[in-house]
């Protein structure tokens, strides 16, 4: 793995606001001539956007033609709302609920045909260079550029109390850290009885069906061995590992499993697929060797129990569990064949291993079974999303007795309740600027528009990817990404690593281009003191919200990072953008708005679901703990969707007329502003642009309509030419 990608996807451990004490940092500017500006300029404390990336159809959600011919309303149904008389698709019904929250803006629109222009016009405020025309060559990302909304209302509050006091924080030497998420085995300590192989002598020598995706119909002998099964992407959140039982047992293993690409069977003593196990990696010889082999995305779960009694005359000792983790060196694995091997105790995490490549060195897992464990499952991951053949390996995994005191099993994150945290002017001056969840966008590349563009390095945002939840099925760029969750790195581990800083890359391209701004030392330093200071750390820590405030925000991602949001905005971020959806346009079937195919099948089963949950938690958060009063929520997309459903049961790029939503920070409840014409391709009443989204968000925050920035040559620009909607109370 190079550095740049070990850089890349180190998790920021512990990296720790419901409990965040709110703090009136804003103080608005010179009042803006809007005839709202008595009540609504500067109201807003800060913003979270959610954005669908693709383009929301909205004539498939919020704008829906029930009139209209069966070539242009669709199949969907629509349901009733908090708002008598107003119905929405049957697919929201949590945010059909929430109607009467919010402003719907049904009249928005524009000339960009292509998701990168209609983006770059959405998340700046400005068009791109060249409008018209269809799907064009990329535009990189470059200092040229208008920088994102974020990065805009960060300077635009440069001066704001939450930043007066910024400063570099303090790094935190490794030797002050505690070993929390690694085991310290003794061996000496411990001695050692009888020994077997999992392989050899339980599951024996030979080739095991897994059954089929969805189902856990795999393998089982009735005994020693529970279960032989397959992970798909769907069920990856809440895997069971066990047969049906009283109390079944489930992992989530979503955050290493990419895609429902799988061969062959469970291979003992031999690969699934066949071929001999041996460890590319490690350079050894190409011949038979005891182990587990398979394709990516399958495990085996034993019954310790009866292992303990078939093999080892029922006793009550602890064991140490020892293999070695690879990629195996069969003939035509891929050259970018990459995954990780983990084992799970009752279905807790007991060890995981690093995302290996198919010439890396295997990795050495040891972990301590206690006496009362009842199930150990193996599990063999494509960890790197990559959904290629990855053959791994569990080499010469041996089950040993020992005599002597065992290590405990680590305190997982997800097992750990944490106090609340009070914000503070230092917690606040110390978060970045602007900040990107869960993942940057791109299209044929890195999106243009979603950086610091001309302001500079110092306003790029920081993309944090939460850590935890069900993932959305296709691919997403880590370019820059900082992850929350290290799942078995310590921070002892990160700061060590921080250490090595001048062993990095110092300028990190964006994914293979060489146009664009760089991730430069800077960018390094801020992400480690990220990780490495307490006090910013609480800021990110989700573990500080009440279970309650977890539960309603769920375990996709997007809701994670909707809760992720509110905690940041909560602790002194102005602005914080969230992706609600893939990231890579690019990946053909992944789950973003982009439904040129199988529109209604996409947003019924993939999109809608995760989509309507998340918002609705986010706007029920804000209003049961009063942060609705000053938090501004803005639902954005850069276009919608063609009137006319495809040949293809999709629809296409439509910039003529789309729709958005705001609530909170005094914008009006249960009003829709606007409206399309009867077939929603064309805005019939109170058309508006997103220089005017952007000229109301500003507004909102009580940025004066004249603020000016100042591009690379010092020239001064107007920072929005749009007029604010009339939406406030």
């Amino acid at each position: 793995m190079s550095s740049r990608r070990q850089f890349l996807q180190l998790g920021l451990s512990g990296l720790t606001v419901s409990g965040v004490s709110g703090m009136g940092y804003f103080t608005p500017r010179a009042q803006a001539t809007n005839a709202n500006a008595p009540s609504s300029f500067g109201k807003a404390r800060n913003v979270i956007v959610m954005f669908t990336w693709g383009g929301m159809s909205h004539i498939d959600t919020f704008d829906m033609k029930p009139e209209a011919g069966s070539e242009i309303r669709g199949p969907f149904s629509r349901i009733s709302t908090s708002i008598p008389g107003t119905k929405v698709c049957e697919h929201l019904p949590k945010m059909s609920q929430m109607l009467h929250e919010m402003t719907v803006i049904r009249s928005v629109h524009h000339t960009a045909g292509d998701h990168r222009k209609a983006a770059y016009w959405n998340i700046t405020g400005h068009s791109p260079s060249e409008v018209g025309g269809g799907v064009a060559a990329p535009v990189l990302p470059s200092r040229q550029d208008w920088p994102s909304i974020g990065a805009q209302v960060a300077i635009a509050m440069k001066d704001d109390r939450r930043y007066a006091k910024r400063q570099k924080i303090s790094r935190i030497a490794p030797e002050t850290l505690e070993e929390s998420d690694d085991y310290n085995l003794d061996w000496s300590q411990l001695k050692k009885l009888r020994q077997i192989s999992l392989s050899t002598d339980v599951l024996k020598p030979g080739m095991f069906p897994t059954g089929e995706f969805d189902t856990q119909a795999g393998y089982t002998n009735e005994g020693t061995v529970e279960l032989i099964g397959k992970i798909s992407l769907k069920q990856s959140a809440e895997c069971p590992v066990v047969r049906e039982k009283e109390t079944s047992i489930v992992v989530d293993f979503s955050k290493h499993v990419a895609g429902d690409s799988t061969a062959g069977e469970w291979g003992s003593d031999t690969h699934g697929r066949g071929g001999n196990l041996w460890l590319i990696g490690d350079g050894g010889p190409n011949q038979p060797s005891p182990g587990f082999g398979c394709h990516a995305n399958k495990f085996i779960t034993f019954d310790m129990e009866q292992i303990r009694a078939k093999h080892f005359s029922s006793s009550k000792k602890g064991f140490i569990l020892s293999t070695r983790f690879g990629v195996c060196g069969n003939p035509g694995v891929q050259a970018v064949a990459a995954g990780c091997g983990g084992v799970w105790i009752d279905g807790k995490l007991a060890c995981l291993s690093k995302t290996l490549r198919r010439d890396d060195s295997s990795e050495l897992l040891e972990i301590p079974i206690h006496a009362d464990a009842k199930y150990v499952t193996m599990a063999l991951l494509n960890g790197d999303e990559s959904t290629y053949y990855d053959d791994l390996v569990f080499s010469n995994p041996v089950l040993t007795e020992v005599d002597g005191t065992l290590p405990e099993l680590p305190v997982r994150d997800e097992e750990i309740e944490l106090e609340s945290q009070d914000v503070n002017e230092t917690l606040a001056a110390n978060l970045p600027r602007c900040i990107s969840l869960p993942y940057p966008l791109a299209d044929r590349g890195l999106l243009n528009g979603q950086y610091g563009g001309f302001l500079g390095l110092e306003y790029d945002p920081v993309f944090v990817h939460p850590g935890r939840g069900t993932a959305f099925k296709g691919r997403s760029p880590v370019a820059g990404t900082v992850d929350l969750a290290p799942q078995g790195v310590s921070r002892r581990r990160l700061a060590t690593r921080s250490m090595l800083l001048d062993n990095l890359n110092r300028h990190l391209d964006w994914e293979g281009t060489d146009s664009g701004p760089a991730l430069t030392e800077a960018s390094q330093d801020l992400a480690f003191n990220m990780m490495l200071s307490p006090e910013v750390q609480g800021a990110f820590e989700l573990r500080r919200e009440p279970k309650s405030v977890r539960d309603l925000y769920g375990k996709h991602v997007a809701g994670q990072s909707a809760m992720l949001a509110r905690r940041l905005t909560d602790a002194g971020v102005p602005l914080v953008f969230v992706n609600a959806g893939v990231g890579d346009l690019n990946s053909g079937s992944g789950d973003h708005w982009d439904t040129h195919s199988q529109n209604f099948v996409r947003l019924e089963n993939d999109l809608l679901p995760p989509w309507d949950h998340a918002a609705h938690a986010l706007l029920t958060d804000l209003i049961q703990s009063g942060r609705i009063e000053d938090t501004l929520v803005v639902f954005l997309t850069e276009f919608g969707r063609t009137p006319r459903v495809n040949a293809s049961a999709g629809r296409d790029h439509f910039p003529s007329c789309y729709t958005v939503a705001f609530a909170g920070a005094g914008v009006q409840r249960g009003r829709a502003y606007g409206k399309s014409d009867s077939t929603a391709s064309e805005p019939a009443e109170l058309a508006c642009t997103p220089a005017d989204l952007h000229a109301t968000i500003f507004h909102a925050l009580g940025i004066p309509a004249t603020y000016m920035l100042h591009d690379q040559d010092n020239r001064p620009l107007i920072m929005c030419e749009g007029t604010p909607l009339d939406l406030f109370t």
